[in-house]
């Protein structure tokens, strides 16, 4: 195995993560102590109950991805400190295009969101893909606003961003044909492109009664094996909130 290109891979995946989603997301290593810290970001205050049962609702294991305990995160969504350290990178971060900043999570803007109780498990496969799961306890009719918005715009099919030190990346987003999930459900991919390297976003919201869900998987796809990732994770983690939750 090239180290050397793995420790690379990875830190391109962190980057690029931390500028699509919230850090949460990002997995083990630098993402989670920033974003979670050793706690694993377990917020207190009114959403607090109803965020511990979401996380029993989260999945431990799916196939050969493990959950990674520190880097998961609870609480009311807008208040999740990985949330707020995605605000603060895509402030840092200069785009072509200023109106696709938050392209990858749209969903996130519909007001009832932001004070929803909400529960982020983060997922290791191997040294170079992680998966996150954010389940949020949502009425149906809010949950089915953020669905309709879950999907990137048109205008943001591709666009460059401007980091903080001077780097730069390409991002080339488009919506991803998958089996229906759940209530509804909505999924697209992003190729980002890095110093000449390749990292994959594949990602796909759905709602389940009052509850909505995002699951991302990130990383190089190397084996081609993320879309059916992607749809089978989430399955079995719309599964396990049915028998937890109802």
């Amino acid at each position: 195995m090239d180290h050397s290109r793995s420790a690379r891979t990875a830190a391109l995946t962190w980057a690029a993560c931390a500028v699509l989603l919230a850090a949460s997301a990002c997995g083990g290593g630098q993402g989670a102590e920033e974003a979670g810290g050793a706690e694993g970001g377990k917020e207190e205050g009114p959403a607090s109950a109803s965020a511990k049962r979401l996380d029993e609702a989260q999945l431990v294991q799916y196939e050969d991805a493990k959950v990674v305990p520190e880097a998961g995160q609870s609480g009311a969504y807008g208040e999740l400190s990985g949330v707020a350290h995605t605000k603060r990178l895509r402030e840092e971060t200069e785009l072509d295009k200023p109106e696709c900043a938050d392209a990858t999570d749209r969903w996130a803007a519909v007001p009832e969101v932001g004070d929803a109780p909400a529960s982020v498990a983060v997922y290791a496969r191997g040294d170079d893909t992680t998966l996150s799961h954010t389940l949020l306890a949502l009425p149906a009719d809010a949950a089915d606003k953020a669905l309709e918005a879950a999907v990137p715009p048109e205008e943001c099919s591709s666009y460059k961003a401007t980091m903080k030190d001077g780097s730069t990346s390409a991002y080339e987003i488009s919506e991803l044909e998958a089996d229906e999930i759940a209530d509804g459900s909505r999924a697209f991919t992003v190729k980002t492109e890095t110093q000449g390297e390749e990292v994959w976003l594949y990602a796909l919201v759905y709602r389940n009664g009052d509850h909505l869900a995002s699951t991302s998987v990130i990383g190089p796809d190397s084996d081609g094996d993320y879309a059916d990732l992607l749809t089978g994770f989430s399955q079995a983690a719309a599964e396990r909130e049915d028998k937890v939750l109802t």
